[in-house]
């Protein structure tokens, strides 16, 4: 049966030149009147971007007893984690008797990945799903839950991030450092190849092929590694530049090849499961301390629930779309182990040489590695 999905919108693109002792790249450039209250903790550590927070307030005022809260992300109404954020709408209500609410805005309607991120920093939303690639401007580590070829499943990815020495800790430190609280984590997909005309199925084989790339550090790691040319393209001209051949091919997940119809103009999916994607819900830590005990067990509940929803439709829906794939003429290539442990081992030793002691310490990524029981 062919699933009914609509386009999923790619993830920000992080600035590759953004100087190392400049602003950190999450702090919005258009102050607003609140901030959360970690603001006058981080200011002094901004230079001029910090004097600006300082000169606003930095609280809010406890919420009332019948509230409603904003939560904004910019994917389309039938993806899986759309419906989990209004799953948590739903059960939020019900848990707190009704004295709180969530007004849940898709479709990218607020702004994109970045601006959300922005509004959700400055208390202008109240939760979001900020990508692990922007929360990695706050937290570099953060970035290792991107790395090509080192979560083999969801459940090792998710070990990492409730580890205490590893996601527990990062965790502590984006609500210190950013008065962002995660409340929850969710499976996004499995980041595939799709290509015209050619199937290549080693680093080797790769090579000169211009594979469409996400401008974040990591995914352009990942993809050289694979031994492609990354070739920055948005997301809204990615059939476009496809259909003329400005690239080769282009690495999504399952959902998003799918609802995107990329298989009009790429012939074969290849199952290389580059990249595993997780993402958080996140609540601004000035609005959760807003509420009461009960109220803040009512959200705390009703996220786990409703994440572990998103979760099982993601799964479900990848199985499901690999049989639509086909249905719509595409080639669907499975790697044989060893095939894709060559890819392992490139994109990994790649991802050491760019990562590795400059945004991690030296030796993080093998702690990473050893620690899930690679």
């Amino acid at each position: 049966m062919t699933p009914t999905i609509t386009s999923c919108n790619p993830p920000l693109d992080t600035p590759l030149d953004t100087p190392r002792d400049a602003a950190p790249a999450w702090l919005p450039t258009t102050m607003p009147t609140t901030m959360p209250k970690t603001a006058a903790r981080v200011a002094p550590l901004l230079g001029l971007a910090g004097l600006a927070l300082a000169t606003v307030a930095t609280s809010l005022p406890t919420l009332a007893a019948d509230t409603e809260l904003r939560l904004a992300l910019e994917n389309m109404p039938d993806e899986p984690v759309t419906q989990g954020m209004h799953r948590f709408a739903d059960l939020v209500e019900e848990y707190s008797e009704g004295r709180v609410t969530v007004q849940v805005s898709d479709s990218g309607h607020l702004g994109n990945g970045r601006e959300l991120f922005n509004q959700l920093y400055s208390g202008a939303i109240d939760l979001g799903k900020p990508s692990f690639p922007i929360l990695a401007d706050v937290v570099p580590e953060y970035s290792v839950t991107m790395a090509g070829y080192f979560f083999d499943d969801w459940e090792q990815l998710l070990g990492v991030l409730n580890a205490p020495e590893y996601g527990e800790k990062w965790r502590k430190q984006l609500l210190d450092d950013a008065g962002l609280r995660i409340l929850e984590y969710y499976y996004f997909g499995t980041r595939e190849v799709t290509m015209a005309g050619q199937t290549p199925r080693s680093p080797e084989a790769f090579n000169g092929v211009k594979l469409r790339a996400v401008t974040n550090p990591m995914s352009l790691s990942v993809i050289k590694g694979m031994g492609a040319n990354p070739t920055p393209i948005p997301f809204p001209e990615l059939f476009q530049a496809l259909n003329q051949g400005v690239a080769d091919g282009q690495e999504n997940p399952l959902p998003t090849i799918y609802a995107n119809r990329l298989y009009e103009v790429q012939d074969s999916v290849i199952l290389t499961h580059h990249q595993l994607v997780g993402q958080p819900l996140v609540i601004n830590n000035a609005t959760y301390e807003a509420l009461s005990d009960d109220d803040q067990a009512a959200i705390d509940k009703a996220a786990e629930e409703a994440m572990a929803y998103a979760t099982e439709l993601a799964i479900e829906q990848e199985a499901t779309i690999v049989d639509a794939l086909k249905d719509n003429g595409m080639q669907v290539i499975e790697l044989s182990d060893d095939e894709r442990q060559a890819f392992a081992d490139s994109v990994r030793a790649q991802i050491l040489a760019d990562f590795d002691g400059r945004d991690w310490e030296e030796g993080f990524a093998q702690q990473v590695l050893d620690f899930i029981g690679e």
